[in-house]
């Protein structure tokens, strides 16, 4: 863990919140990203990120610095998916697959290669909503697994430090994912291989 965040961490954890401010502004973009992949919602998403903070001063006092703070933080931030998973299981069931109305078009073409054809640029943004969807379909584990691997290039070792398993298990988890993505990709002709290519919109939610 870097000296500067040690630092930090050690005067927040004497009630210092400028410093825990200092530590809130380091890391909100990639757990405000992290609950959006976990729930794929950005207004709940970004709920859920301010409670990912205040859950974290709370209890940064057992905060041990065994690990590095971004896992500990990402740990909350599972957890609090876990829990919001549960209490909106019917909500969910009900509109998965119908929540991209609040992603610009201009965002879902981000990273496309600008000096291929139209044609090309509507085929990348179909595939990237349909790669959305089939996501959204899986389990709260298994999305868990995909998202902190694929999205967020975290290792095994890593994942199974965040969510609170066995390395055997995340692997499990990873391979009963893709056997289900591949299933839900089929029937739209796209290669599951693409999920390591294509990043997932990002809105510019906070400033820089």
């Amino acid at each position: 863990m870097p000296d500067a965040i040690k630092s930090l961490i050690k005067e927040a954890k004497k009630g210092d919140k400028q410093s825990f401010g200092k530590l809130v502004k380091m890391h909100q973009r990639s757990i405000l990203y992290l609950a959006y992949d976990l729930i794929g919602n950005y207004e709940d998403a970004k709920d859920l990120a301010q409670e990912v903070f205040i859950r974290a001063f709370e209890k940064l006092r057992q905060f041990e610095e065994r690990s590095q703070f971004s896992t500990w933080l990402n740990r909350i931030t599972v957890n609090l998916a876990i829990d919001f998973h549960r209490k909106n299981k019917k909500k969910h069931n009900q509109t998965i697959g119908d929540n991209f109305d609040d992603i610009h078009h201009t965002e879902i073409l981000d990273g496309f290669n600008k000096q291929d054809s139209p044609e090309k640029a509507i085929e990348f943004s179909e595939n990237r909503i349909v790669l959305e969807r089939a996501i959204n379909r899986l389990s709260t584990n298994q999305r868990t697994a995909i998202a902190l691997k694929y999205f967020h290039q975290n290792s095994t070792k890593e994942i199974a430090e965040i969510m609170g398993c066995a390395e055997n298990t995340v692997r499990i988890h990873l391979f009963r994912a893709i056997g289900n993505l591949k299933k839900i990709l089929k029937k739209y002709k796209i290669d599951y291989l693409e999920i390591s290519t294509m990043k997932r919109p990002r809105k510019k939610i906070y400033d820089s």
